[in-house]
This record gives structure tokens, sequence and C-alpha cells, in this order.
């Protein structure tokens, strides 16, 4: 597993328009063991982590879109760039720089103004839930796959509008992610890039396999007919393989499970070149840092020694902690749950602490800790978007971050997290054109970031506030 683990690392380096499944396919189609991958880069992939080949894309007949007189902040690490001149054509970035250094085209098909304005990358949510039941009304209706997909539909355009122009689905109903990532890829709705995990995987009656609501301490309708926890070491590499045949972009786990359930299931992934995120708590957390996950959701109970373990195994945190203020403040309704903690589930039979989850993250942070942003709250998205993604920036600005710490983890660090650094989270030549253009400087004040006025997503202006 590590050797695995360590090419694909040194592929997000090396050889970027490729992933370690790709990687497999190229060299077992031409012929070439996997080692030789390394000088043999395919020129053309799908734009998500599964990293499909695919033939070349010819985009010089595809039009021109100009950005001129803003100031950029190209998250790349460096000053500002005031009167900026940004040049796409298609879905990708052709040129971005200095007004007096990078020339514009002669066949615009369109030119925005953007002068007083600030041009960054579009923001990146790491953990949302297209297709939860949400809303203080939810316990008058039933469920179904049809429904979750409205719902998630109208979430796909909060979120698009709010300048969040990628996101990583943790947890769906069905294929209802998938089928939103296909249908904002076709254009058929407005909406983020979409990466997806599917359903969590998780142990009979562990997180994601609970029969019992949160809100209300009722069972749950039987919609999946039984459940569909899964026990054993070889199960949980099944319900991965299954996964993967189901087109995800990422693996879900969900706490408690035993360490070799957790080693096996990492393993298979990521020995399929998909990597995995985990719903855990205390000792689990641990179980899995060591086994090699990718991504820990969540700040809850995590021992001393969970930072430590991140720090040493490369383990990137999402800590949604605005996901838990409702729950201890009652800031938020959520559902008709009580505030103060979970209830009602046996899989989370501890309390939790809003200003611990913040020194955990202060404690990541300070170690070197990988941080993206992610939202969760698969309640009441349709009230708290955009609120929710902002309240989360400031609550990283709490732990500890600064301005232009939270900015990277919204675009640089969150593309690196979701595996797409080669492809989001700056602006520069061969990006994809996902652009967000503001009223303010959010290097000076993050509020900024809530005064959209062009969103720019796949090379399409989405949103125009002029």
């Amino acid at each position: 597993m590590r050797a695995v683990r360590d090419r694909r690392t040194k592929r997000t380096r090396a050889v970027p328009a490729i992933g370690a499944l790709g990687a497999v396919l190229f060299s077992a189609a031409a012929g070439l063991p996997v080692a030789a991958q390394a000088q043999r880069a395919i020129p053309e992939t799908t734009d998500d982590v599964r990293r499909v080949p695919i033939p070349p894309v010819d985009r010089s007949h595809e039009p021109i879109l100009v950005l001129t007189g803003g100031t950029l902040l190209d998250g790349k690490g460096g000053a500002p760039i005031a009167n900026a001149v940004i040049v796409t054509q298609g879905d990708r970035i052709v040129a971005a720089g200095p007004a007096a250094t990078t020339p514009v085209p002669a066949n615009v098909a369109r030119r925005i103004d953007a002068t007083g304005l600030y041009i960054l990358p579009g923001l990146i949510d790491l953990h949302v839930h297209f297709t939860q039941q949400r809303g203080a009304d939810m316990g008058r209706y039933s469920d179904s796959p049809a429904a979750a997909a409205i719902r998630g539909t109208a979430l796909a355009d909060q979120l698009v509008t709010a300048g969040i122009t990628a996101v990583r689905d943790v947890g769906t109903t069905d294929d209802v992610a998938l089928r939103i990532k296909e249908a904002v890829d076709r254009g058929i709705i407005r909406g983020p890039r979409v990466m997806w995990s599917g359903r969590i995987i998780s142990s009979t009656g562990g997180h994601g396999d609970e029969v019992t609501s949160t809100a209300t301490g009722r069972q749950k309708p039987a919609l999946g007919g039984a459940p569909h926890g899964v026990d054993g070491p070889w199960e949980w590499r099944v319900a991965v393989r299954e996964q993967v045949r189901s087109l995800t972009d990422w693996i879900k786990l969900g706490a408690p499970a035993d360490r070799e359930e957790l080693a096996a299931a990492i393993d298979e992934a990521h020995s399929l070149g998909v990597p995995v995120a985990i719903d855990s708590y205390g000792v689990y957390t641990d179980m899995a840092i060591e086994a090699g996950v990718d991504t820990l959701e969540h700040p809850l109970l995590m021992s001393d020694n969970a930072v430590p373990l991140m720090k040493k195994h490369g383990t990137a945190f999402v800590p949604t902690i605005g996901a838990f203020d409702n729950l201890l403040t009652g800031g938020y309704p959520t559902a008709g749950i009580p505030s103060g903690g979970f209830y009602y589930t046996h899989s989370r039979r501890f309390v939790i602490d809003q200003q611990d989850h913040l020194k955990r993250v202060t404690e990541a942070h300070r170690a070197g800790v990988p941080i993206g942003v992610g939202t969760d709250i698969p309640f009441e998205n349709d009230v708290r978007y955009p609120d929710a993604y902002f309240r989360e920036l400031d609550y990283l600005h709490q732990a500890g971050l600064s301005n232009a710490e939270v900015l990277a983890s919204a675009t640089r660090v969150g593309a690196q997290i979701l595996r797409m650094g080669d492809k989001l989270g700056t602006i520069e030549p061969g990006k994809i054109a996902d652009l967000l253009i503001v009223g303010g400087n959010p290097l000076e004040t993050l509020t900024a970031l809530r005064a959209v006025r062009y969103v720019v997503a796949d090379g399409k202006v989405v949103v125009e506030r002029p």
C-alpha cells in the first residue's frame, strides 16, 4: 500500500495530467511497465479525480474571454497583481499576469472590465451532501432518490452562485451526486464541478448505517431495504471495488470499524488510484491515519495522538467546524435536533465541544497539516448557503489561520487535497477556467468574498452582477 501511496504523491508533482489509475491503464495499453509511466504522460484526461484517458481536445476554435483591469490574486502565494489581464479559451486559462506583459488576443468573444474588482480562483467546498433531507419540515415528507435529486439540483445552483466552483460530495443517495455531476458537465443545470464518493462504507450499525434519526430518535424508514453495513476486511475491499465500479472519485468510510477493515479498504482504494476520506472519532481516527487515509472529516473526539499522526502520514484535515455550532449554541434550526450534541445514536456516544474543535484545528495548523474548507450541514443547506461557507472561513480564522491562509485553504490547498491541484486552485495557464470576481480585497477582510460580481465556471460566465 505504501508504495502505491508514494507513487501517487510523486505523480501529482511529476506527471500532473494523470492519476495512479490512469497510469495503470495507459501503461497496460502501451505494453509498458507501470514504472515507465513517469516519462510517458497521457496528454488529456477527464477533469476529475479518476483521470480517465480521453482523446486530445482541440480548443483552438473555442471562444476567448478576457478580464482586464482587476487585481489578480492568483492563488500561488505571491503578491497581488494590479491591472491584470486574464485570458481564457474554452474551459482553460491561456494567460494571466500584468497588463504590460500579457497581450490581449484580437479575436476576443467577450471582455469584462474588472477595474476596482478582485479576481481569484473559484472556491472549493470539500464536504457537502447534495441529497440529504433538510429543512425544519423534513419530517412531514417522505424521501426518495427523485426528491434527493431535486434538492441536490437546488443546492448546486446555490453553491456556484456563491462562487464555489468545485465540491466533493462525501455521501449520497444512490447515484444522485453522479447525475448532478453529469448534469453540470453537460450544461443542463448550473452548478460547481462535482467529485463524489458514493455511499458511506460502514460496519453494520456504524455511522452511515444507523437505523434511528438523530432528530427524533425514531426508526428511519427502510428506503434501501436491508441495512447496508459491511463487516470484515474482505467485505470492505469488495465495497470499495463496488464504489469504484460505480464511477466514484473518492471513497468515504465511517466509524466504528476495526483496524483490519480500515486498512483493507484504504489499501484497496489506493491500489485502484482512488483517495479515501473518513468520518471518524477517537481511536478509529488514529487507526485510519496509520492505515494511510487521505482526509479526516470533522474534529470529533480527536486523541492527543491524532495531529502528530496526521503530520507524520501526510493526512489532510477538513474540520467542518461550523457544522457543529448549531448543535452547541442552537444558532440555527437543525431539523429539530436539540442543541448540545448528538442524540439517539449508538455510533456517536460522546459529547462535543466547539472550543475543543477549534483547539484541534489550531494544533493541526501549527503542525503544518493541510487544512481544507468543508461545510457538511446536510440539514438546512437550503437556508444556510452561502452563509455557512463564509462562517466556516471565519472559524478557520479564529483557529489561527491568517486571511491569506484561509484563502489558500479555500483554493490552492483545497485543490491539492481534492487531488486536483494540477487543474484547479490557482490562476495560471493550463488550469481550468474557474474564476471568482469580487468587489473587495479578501486578503484584507474575508467578508469581501460575499460581494460576488462574476463567477466563471469551466470558462463560462454563470453569474453576473455588474
